[in-house]
């Protein structure tokens, strides 16, 4: 009878302790990352009243006899079944899915827990706030680099730290080129001249230039026609008589007088009229001739002013005109006499006063002695000779003749342009592309490849950025040619911090086949800084990603440097990979969080705090990247508890019955003991 009473006594302790394993269930269902728990029972100890017996001849086998003494508790099993993650928004938090928990430290031990609800503390820890438990990971190197073979250390990832620069040692080109891309019309032409000075025209028509020897001496000269205008053992005989020279031939070049520098004892003359900023006339009239003595020695063009220093003799003021009339003594230069507006701050004009007569030069005469000086870059000193006039006006043309006997005839050694040598030109297109145009061919003639302009940064290695337009034009078809915005091969540069240099591109031509594929082609860019700081730098040119297709040219450079950059914010990957973003826009890898998996993760021991220590029966921890073992990292999201409520109601309901039960079970024998008992009465 005893027997019952044991048997409902252990039923009612272990539906008790069912309850209780439910009921943390239950009090942990919205605890991030809680793995619930199950509780399952095994009968206990039998009393055995007969034992079995086999079978023989004449009966049958006989089965054994036994009365249970009770239930106990077989097992409480952690269930390390996924749940759902939930997001959070926050980035420093991760949800863990698959067969793996996250590993922490702090001084007394190694933790396992599935709770990622991790932030960074005030010194950039990677830490549990709720512990100040330590996550732990792999650490990047300076670079960037990730080695997850060695052991796991704290994560520490202080803000604000920073990256240094890093010199751009390469340009890669990317995209399309528009096969079908056409040449565009050039609407203007930038000439560019031997002496330095540049002229803009619509109208570039340039002039061959040869070189004959005469008698020994070398002169360059202009061809009037499609062949040299001197021929080897031709006789020159000029005449000159003013402008005209007998034998046309002779004329070596005609060019238009821009200035005259005019020395002393020599009768030239300068034409002097009033302007905007002149007496308004002199001597009575609006032009002055002046000739020696009193012309100051110079050199001058037409526009320019002449000053002549006088003391006023006498003022008369006409106060209806509001205008003045100076007389002084005529001296050498003789003026007489200016009219002059009245002053405008209250003062006056008085006899004994110096005033400086400020006259425009309007004309200009050079005589024999006088250097003039030409359109096109010659300057000759008038000699007054046969082969030289003795007077030559200033805005007139002036004739260079040569005489002699001619040795020879070296034809195109250049060309000219409104009688001045020609260095480069540069081609504007109607789209207003710039090229290095071909001087030998008139602007009708000339065409700019159709071309497509990327601009990419360089970065030196103090972290200064250089803005390059490389250009790639259309040569013909399948070919391209690499080149600076203005078409050139050399480019200077001057950076918004002042920085000036130069960059130098060499590059071979770029060429595709017939189905848009990258054949060849390829170069490098030389950047020299005036300064000698930052270093000089070396870029390749890549063009082996480039495509010609036809369609939208969608060309985009990219290079490899950057300047330097502060941390800004931080991300985690699925992989648990930490990176940080900087402000110069560089992503790099800072950390990586490790994981940890057991062959037997139900023998783990809790030991509260959503923690787990490794047991004598969980096996030892396997520590790798949550790739490696399978698992997966969500960011920005927290785990679930996996409580099944439903399932943890229905346990709840069935505890209660299987307590009430032995509890029926020990009220029952107690009666029977009762009525055992009364049995003597």
């Amino acid at each position: 009878m005893n027997r019952s009473l044991f048997s409902g006594v252990s039923g009612l302790k272990a539906h008790q302790s069912r309850m209780d394993v439910v009921g943390n269930n239950i009090a942990n269902v919205n605890t991030t990352g809680f793995k619930a728990s199950r509780m399952t029972f095994a009968d206990t100890l039998y009393q055995t009243q007969a034992g079995a017996s086999s079978p023989n001849g004449s009966r049958g086998g006989t089965n054994p006899k036994q009365v249970g003494l009770g239930v106990g508790v077989s097992t409480i099993d952690t269930l390390f079944t996924d749940a759902s993650p939930s997001a959070t928004g926050k980035n420093t938090d991760l949800a863990l899915s698959g067969n793996g928990l996250f590993v922490v430290k702090d001084g007394t031990g190694t933790y396992y827990t599935r709770d990622g609800s991790f932030e960074f503390d005030a010194q950039g820890n990677y830490v549990l706030p709720g512990s100040g438990k330590f996550v732990q990971g792999w650490m990047a190197d300076e670079d960037g680099n990730l080695t997850t073979t060695g052991g796991t250390t704290d994560i520490v990832i202080p803000s604000g730290q920073s990256i240094a620069p890093k010199a751009t040692t390469k340009a890669v080109f990317a995209n399309n080129l528009n096969a079908s891309l056409e040449p565009s019309k050039v609407k203007s032409t930038i000439v560019t001249y031997d002496d330095g000075t540049t002229e803009t025209t619509d109208a570039y028509e340039p002039t061959i230039i040869d070189e004959i020897t005469v008698d020994g001496t070398s002169y360059k000269v202009p061809r009037s026609g499609t062949t040299p205008k001197y021929t080897t053992a031709q006789v020159l005989a000029p005449n000159w008589n003013g402008n005209t020279v007998a034998d046309a031939s002779a004329v070596m070049w005609s060019s238009k007088v821009t200035s005259a520098t005019l020395v002393p004892g020599v009768a030239s003359s300068l034409t002097l009229g009033v302007g905007t900023d002149t007496p308004k006339s002199i001597n009575g009239s609006t032009s002055y001739t002046l000739t020696k003595p009193s012309l100051t020695a110079g050199t001058y063009k037409i526009g320019d002013t002449y000053s002549i220093a006088k003391t006023i003799k006498s003022a008369t003021l006409d106060t209806n005109s509001h205008e003045v009339t100076l007389k002084f003594d005529a001296g050498t230069d003789g003026i007489k006499e200016v009219v002059v507006p009245e002053p405008t701050s209250g003062g006056a004009y008085a006899a004994g006063d110096a005033f400086t007569v400020k006259l425009a030069i309007t004309g200009i005469t050079a005589q024999t002695g006088d250097t003039i000086t030409c359109e096109n870059g010659e300057t000759v000193t008038l000699a007054g000779n046969p082969n030289d006039p003795a007077t030559q006006a200033v805005g007139d043309a002036y004739q260079k003749t040569i005489s002699g006997t001619v040795q020879s005839v070296n034809d195109h050694v250049g060309y000219s342009f409104h009688g001045k040598t020609v260095k480069s030109i540069v081609l504007q297109s109607e789209d207003n592309t710039t090229i290095a145009g071909d001087i030998s061919k008139p602007q009708n003639q000339q065409t700019v490849p159709g071309s497509v302009l990327t601009l990419f940064s360089v970065f030196d290695s103090e972290g200064g950025s250089t803005d390059l337009p490389v250009m790639l034009r259309k040569m013909s078809d399948n070919t391209w040619q690499a080149c600076f915005s203005d078409g050139t091969t050399s480019y200077k540069f001057m950076r918004d911090d002042g920085m000036t240099g130069t960059a130098t591109l060499d590059a071979t031509n770029l060429v595709f086949d017939t189905s848009g594929k990258y054949v060849s082609g390829s170069g490098t860019i030389d950047v020299a800084y005036d300064s000698g700081l930052p270093a000089n730098q070396t870029l390749s040119m890549d063009f082996s990603t480039l495509t010609q297709y036809t369609g939208s040219s969608t060309v985009h450079a990219e290079n490899d440097g950057y300047a330097a950059g502060t941390l800004a914010s931080v991300s985690v990957d699925t992989s648990g990979v930490i990176s940080g973003t900087y402000t110069n826009g560089e992503i790099r890898s800072l950390a990586q969080v490790a994981v940890a998996q057991f062959n037997n993760a139900a023998g783990l021991t809790r030991t509260g705090g959503n923690f787990f220590q490794t047991s004598n029966n969980s096996g030892s921890a396997n520590i790798k990247t949550a790739s490696d073992l399978g698992c997966t990292i969500t960011p920005s999201a927290l785990e679930m508890s996996n409580v099944d409520l439903a399932n943890e109601f229905s346990s709840m309901i069935i505890t209660q019955r299987g307590y009430q039960a032995n509890s029926k079970m020990i009220t029952v024998s107690d009666e029977m003991l009762e009525t055992l008992i009364n049995t003597k009465r």
